[in-house]
């Protein structure tokens, strides 16, 4: 495993291997294809997103696992930023290469993470489910929900997280306009994190 490709999480220690430093190396591989057109780029693009989803990957719900160490051992935690740097990753590469397998890895990993993380009840309408991730988690997964809905015109995903945003934002401020990690306004958090803030200024632009 040691030798096993993918990319360190730490260069200094090299303990583990991640899917946050593997998923957005692959974005970046692909922008930097179209920038300079140096097949390089796309092709260790292609190479860290294979061994990603050969890794990393969930095979029953198609979210992504956290890490895996040097022994094999895999973290199964699952965050929303995960599955959302891996959907854009895809949907960049099926742009680029027209294989239509990255395209249809994305559409299943966006249903996935639908079903596993907007089921938290809302505190004012327990109809309403909620993503229950982190504010500047889910945002990074709607940068992959985004993606997404420009090659497939599905907008399912990208509508829900919307629509999660807009009724926090209208709902669950403080006396200083600020938003909690929570957007289902179950814990109200007497210190707010400037990330969950801050990302929503990225979100809010992009719908």
């Amino acid at each position: 495993m040691k030798w096993g490709g993918g990319i360190f999480w730490c260069e200094q220690q090299k303990e583990a291997k991640h899917t946050c430093s593997n998923a957005p190396s692959t974005v970046l591989g692909v922008k930097l294809y179209r920038l300079t057109k140096d097949a390089r780029y796309l092709e260790k693009a292609k190479e860290t997103y294979a061994w990603t989803k050969k890794h990393l990957c969930d095979p029953d719900d198609h979210l992504y696992w956290d890490n895996i160490n040097l022994k094999g051992d895999i973290s199964k935690d699952k965050y929303a930023y995960n599955s959302g740097q891996m959907i854009q990753a895809g949907v960049l590469l099926y742009e680029e290469t027209g294989d239509k397998q990255y395209l249809r890895d994305a559409q299943q990993t966006a249903a996935g993470t639908d079903a596993f993380f907007r089921t938290k009840a809302d505190k004012k309408d327990p109809a309403v489910k909620v993503h229950k991730d982190m504010a500047w988690f889910n945002v990074i997964l709607f940068r992959g929900l985004k993606a997404l809905y420009k090659v497939d015109k599905n907008p399912m995903y990208v509508d829900a997280m919307a629509d999660n945003a807009v009724h926090a934002w209208e709902s669950y401020r403080d006396e200083n306009g600020l938003l909690g990690r929570d957007w289902s306004g179950h814990n109200e958090e007497q210190y707010k994190w400037l990330l969950d803030n801050a990302c929503l200024i990225e979100l809010f632009a992009e719908i």
